[in-house]
């Protein structure tokens, strides 16, 4: 396959690294604009600019399969507009939704098809916000979209209530989510700790999963034959996540399969940050 890769120089490279181990990739093509890519049979672009859904927009009006690897988008319309374009143009598109496509989450998901509970806490040392409100909108949405795509399911229920600090610095939300096939979703995600911590807990009546999200390890519990909980620990690496997503990418694109993370995931999921803020709003 022949791989094009649009955006800031720096940045091509070493995704260019990322793209090399893998045997499907015959060619990469490095340009800084979209105008400047030939034929290719896929796309990744590189784009943290408010543009980037209207750069995305013109790759699939092209016919190209593209990757938008950037902050997870909630421009709502254009989302949707994007979803309908790819359907129209039949080609394959992919967001870099980091929770889902990291490797552990990628292994929960085939263990567990869909968790009757989720509990989810993100503690983020003070000292590490540059841009605190769209820092943390981007925290506790990054793990909706991993709940709303792992369970599957809409959403009947939702409390919200989030804490900011004389209007300036959000230090705490809480949500709580019901879903129509009953399962439930917890999210917790406090910015005024002293130490990083980021735990992801998933149940059903069989077995337990809890994953420590930065070392990426996974915890695997059931119950033995005398009625005590045990663990299987397994490990993953946290830097391969780049190179497993492009490669799931290609490999969506050469078995003409969905992405793991679709252009549908990605509008649901501005849709319900939406419900989310709109809730926020009548307990502020």
């Amino acid at each position: 396959m022949k791989v094009g890769i649009v955006g800031n120089a720096e940045r091509g490279v070493a995704w260019e690294k990322h793209l090399r181990p893998h045997r499907i990739v015959q060619e990469v093509d490095l340009c800084h604009r979209l105008q400047d890519i030939g034929a290719v049979d896929a796309c990744l672009i590189l784009d943290d600019s408010d543009q980037n859904l209207g750069v995305l927009l013109q790759g699939i009006r092209r016919g190209l399969n593209c990757f938008l690897i950037s902050d997870q988008p909630t421009n709502t319309s254009q989302l949707e507009t994007i979803h309908r374009a790819g359907k129209e143009a039949g080609v394959h598109i992919q967001f870099s939704h980091w929770p889902t496509l990291a490797p552990a989450s990628q292994w929960m998901m085939d263990e567990m098809n869909r968790p009757n509970v989720l509990s989810i806490n993100k503690e983020i040392n003070h000292s590490q916000l540059i841009d605190p409100k769209k820092e943390f909108k981007h925290f506790w949405m990054d793990e909706l979209g991993l709940c709303m795509k792992w369970i599957n399911s809409g959403i009947h229920h939702i409390e919200a209530k989030e804490i900011t600090i004389e209007n300036k610095l959000p230090l705490i939300i809480h949500l709580f989510l019901r879903f129509d096939n009953g399962a439930s979703v917890d999210i917790r995600v406090y910015t005024g700790a002293v130490e990083n911590q980021h735990r992801r807990i998933a149940t059903t009546k069989q077995k337990v999963l809890e994953c420590d999200v930065p070392s990426q390890e996974v915890r695997l519990g059931r119950l033995n034959s005398g009625g005590h909980l045990y663990y299987e620990k397994h490990e993953f690496d946290p830097s391969k996540a780049a190179e497993k997503a492009a490669l799931m990418f290609l490999k969506s694109i050469q078995m003409n399969r969905e992405t793991p993370y679709t252009s549908y995931n990605a509008h649901q999921l501005s849709l319900y940050t939406e419900r989310v803020e709109q809730r926020l709003k009548q307990f502020s």
